[in-house]
């Protein structure tokens, strides 16, 4: 009977010492083997120089670097940005999109095949949740996408498939990864976690403290309206939410930024900044402005002239706000866009229930 390989991609420092005294080899050889994997970007042991030979045999028979398969070929939009469908070991599928000049280069990855959280506006969520991705499929995506577009990227946002603080540890472990200077070598300002507002995860978040900006998906200022788009809002409302984040405010000492998906006469509303100034008591924060992108959610994306206005009634309370550039819109790969079909039903379960 074949033994099943081990996939190396995903394991840490102290995984690799270990693994290598496993096998007879003195600990810096796990540390050679660790620059080799994720500072040099080795694809292959025979790249590997200053390992013996006779080791580098026995990783070959014992061991897989690992690797994600294109499920079709990547394809370039007019605005030169690129989706990808990898496929896993177990033929699920997921996407990440590469963002060139977003400013910097940028990839948004994927934390989950699917997504547990039901949320209206987005095409994941009517996946359901099929698994949970490991920390080597989540580093996977960004050496993949460096390495088919030829470019070392600058900047890592988890807002593509799932819910990353749905799947904690392999989403922490992984930005770890990421950010290691002396492995992928990503600043730690230049990986942001994107979330709906898993409380749990987030108080996790400030006790852990890893490497990364944590953002969180606002999208409404009443629990009313946002319980109408994000199910999520049932289990953690608005005050609760709030609470958790100026707690989190004061022990990071960063700017809390939010993502506001803007809908038309939902929550573009002079009312709505009123409410956003409430909200944001005692909490130093940036407005991230998303235009609602075709996903069938029977939703109104509000127009050019309402999301002027609102910027303009932000900026008078003294509220921080960008609006991001919408890419990918033509080949399905823009915020709240990427989907994939599977060849069997997803998992049932609420996400705060497995947080």
């Amino acid at each position: 009977m074949l033994l099943k390989k081990k996939i190396l991609i995903g394991l840490t420092r102290e995984d690799l010492e270990s693994f290598a005294q496993e096998l007879g080899e003195p600990a810096f050889r796990g540390r050679q083997l660790y620059s080799w994997l994720y500072q040099k970007r080795a694809t292959s042991f025979d790249e590997m120089s200053d390992l013996p030979a006779g080791w580098r045999v026995k990783l070959a028979e014992l061991t897989e670097i690992g690797t994600l398969s294109l499920a079709r070929p990547a394809k370039d939009t007019r605005d030169g940005s690129r989706k990808f469908l990898f496929e896993l070991s177990d033929g699920l599928r997921v996407e990440s999109v590469y963002l060139p000049d977003s400013p910097g280069e940028t990839v948004c990855i994927s934390s989950q095949v699917g997504c547990a959280l039901g949320c209206q506006f987005c095409a994941t969520a009517k996946m359901g949740l099929f698994r949970n991705l490991s920390a080597g499929e989540i580093v996977l995506q960004v050496l993949e996408v460096e390495g088919h577009c030829q470019s070392r990227l600058t900047n890592v946002v988890f807002m593509g498939m799932g819910e990353p603080l749905h799947n904690y540890e392999n989403v922490v472990q992984a930005v770890r990864l990421l950010a290691d200077e002396n492995g992928i070598g990503i600043s730690a300002r230049r990986i942001t976690v994107s979330t709906v507002g898993l409380v749990p995860g987030i108080e996790r978040w400030m006790k852990d403290d890893p490497p990364a900006k944590l953002a969180i998906s606002l999208h409404a200022t009443t629990d009313e309206r946002r319980g109408e788009l994000m199910p999520i809002n049932k289990a953690y409302p608005l005050d609760v939410l709030f609470k958790t984040l100026r707690r989190f405010a004061h022990v990071t000492k960063d700017p809390v930024t939010f993502e506001y998906i803007m809908i038309a006469d939902f929550n573009d509303r002079e009312e709505d900044v009123e409410n956003l100034t409430r909200l944001l008591k005692n909490i130093p924060a940036k407005m991230n402005l998303i235009r609602l992108h075709p996903t069938g959610s029977g939703l109104k994306p509000s127009s050019d002239d309402a999301i002027d206005r609102f910027m303009g009634w932000l900026t008078e309370a003294g509220i921080r706000s960008t609006l991001r550039q919408s890419r990918g819109i033509e080949d399905e790969a823009a915020c709240g866009m990427l989907f994939t079909q599977e060849p069997f039903k997803p998992t049932k379960v609420r996400a705060w229930e497995r947080t």
